[in-house]
């Protein structure tokens, strides 16, 4: 075997290993948020007061918070729970009453954004397309943003069905639950799906078949863009 091909196999080799990066940086946030737990409350309200400080709470007061409520009204009545909407508060009806849940600033999920970000600085690294890269950045954003909708209406079902103390304990620690299993799920199906090899080795130029051949179909043939195969497995 020649100093070729004895490159071309270490690329590989590093290559395959860049997805590994991500899964440790989450296995170890997980680590950590499981074992500080008892104090996320507390680290929570350390982030509010610097989120209060530079203004940005009236900003998700104003313009996120509303939305987001009417959104998850929407989802609420999907699952068969009528509801009404304030600014801020949504209103389950429950038949003979109304029982409000209050959606704060600090609730709407921006928290999550932080975490996704930190794994965003591992996760696209290595030598992937600028276009999946940004496809895999559109669909965490837009994934992250679906997750903490989907979190917050759980919270309303939990409350609307077994009452306001087990929303409460859920809400202060489900979520967190929610948000690991989102990105692990997330960057499963990013390394899977989304990010795609350069045609060429970065710096070199230096056209590397065997690297590719890693991420190739069966037939040989280069994978599509994931958009573009989603459009072709619904025809």
């Amino acid at each position: 075997m020649d100093g070729g091909d004895q490159l071309t196999l270490a690329q590989a080799a590093d290559f395959e290993d860049s997805r590994r990066p991500i899964i440790r940086l989450v296995l170890i946030m997980a680590a950590i948020l499981i074992m500080v737990l008892p104090f996320v409350t507390t680290f929570n309200e350390f982030l509010t007061r610097i989120v209060e400080t530079t203004g940005l709470d009236r900003i998700l007061t104003d313009w996120v918070v509303p939305v987001e409520a009417r959104m998850l009204a929407v989802i609420l009545g999907l699952l068969g729970i009528s509801s009404q909407v304030s600014t801020s508060t949504i209103y389950l009806d429950k038949g003979g009453f109304f029982l409000p849940v209050y959606i704060s600033w600090n609730c709407v999920g921006w928290q999550s954004f932080i975490l996704f970000a930190v794994t965003l600085a591992t996760g696209i690294q290595g030598p992937f397309s600028r276009a999946s890269k940004f496809e895999a950045i559109t669909v965490g954003l837009l994934g992250t943003f679906l997750v903490n909708l989907l979190r917050i209406a759980s919270v309303a079902v939990v409350a609307y069905y077994f009452g306001t103390m087990p929303a409460v304990i859920y809400h202060d620690y489900g979520g967190t639950v929610v948000i690991l299993l989102w990105l692990f799920g997330y960057w499963w199906f990013s390394h899977g799906w989304l990010l795609e090899p350069l045609e060429e080795l970065p710096e070199t130029g230096i056209q590397e078949p065997f690297l590719r051949d890693i991420y190739q179909g069966k037939q040989g043939e280069r994978r599509e863009p994931f958009w573009r195969r989603l459009i072709a497995w619904k025809r």
